[in-house]
């Protein structure tokens, strides 16, 4: 899966730091919200809006706020219910966890890095159409049938400009990849949309896709197209 130790502990940690503790997060808001509506039934409080309102915005603050309210303030119905507790403390496991995994996780990628930077080992591996290795997906060059060799540079609100080895510029409008991996500059306007498509288009014959960004390959051979911070699988029609 991870084709060296930098890239294995830096890319578990981002997957932790980005979307398991976030998740954590969320589920401990939600049980906190269950916890909060529970016990504000069995309270019959009149202003369950506002309180889970606040519970959203601040989550244990809120009902912190709420039970400081109940018990110092209102000084009245301050009854307990079983399965508000339950919630609650499993809203507290979960914080607790995705707070320990937050800190793992910065930890792994900056393990990761250091590693990377100390062992000379690429925190991303890419590969061209040709099979050799780049740690930066906008150095991936394309290349045409004819070995020419051609570099992407972003613009803004256009769809950039392809750069030959000889300085050349393209718009990246007519820029193409067939399904084999090499570029193709359509020139004289001439491809047709393939099925109604808006991505891939077609002489009749070979099938090509618009670029959008910087192409480059897994090791397995399968092609994406990065753009605007989005990976995008070429030539997958099963999906």
């Amino acid at each position: 899966m991870f084709e060296n130790v930098s890239q294995g502990l830096f890319e578990t940690g981002t997957i932790g730091y980005l979307i398991v503790a976030p998740v954590l997060r969320s589920v401990a808001i939600l049980f906190m919200l269950i916890s909060t509506y529970k016990i504000l039934k069995a309270r019959e409080d009149e202003h369950k809006a506002i309180w889970l309102i606040g519970i959203i915005a601040f989550p244990f603050l809120g009902r912190i706020v709420y039970e400081i309210y109940c018990r110092f303030i209102k000084k009245k119905n301050t009854r307990k219910s079983k399965s508000s507790t339950r919630f609650l403390i499993l809203s507290l496991l979960a914080w607790i966890v995705s707070a320990v995994l937050l800190v793992v996780s910065f930890i792994s990628m900056g393990a990761g890095y250091i590693k990377s930077e100390i062992d000379g080992e690429p925190l991303a591996t890419y590969y061209d159409v040709m099979g050799n290795v780049y740690d930066d997906v906008y150095a991936v060059p394309l290349h045409d049938n004819d070995g020419n060799t051609y570099f992407y540079e972003s613009e803004w609100f256009t769809a950039g400009t392809y750069i030959d080895q000889n300085g050349n510029k393209l718009d990246g409008n007519y820029a193409y990849i067939d399904e084999d991996g090499y570029f193709y500059y359509d020139k004289n306007n001439e491809l047709q949309p393939y099925n109604d498509s808006l991505e891939y288009y077609t002489d009749g014959e070979t099938i090509y896709y618009s670029i959008f960004g910087s192409v480059y390959w897994e090791a397995d051979g399968t092609m994406y197209d990065f753009n605007n911070g989005h990976y995008y699988k070429l030539f997958d029609f099963d999906e």
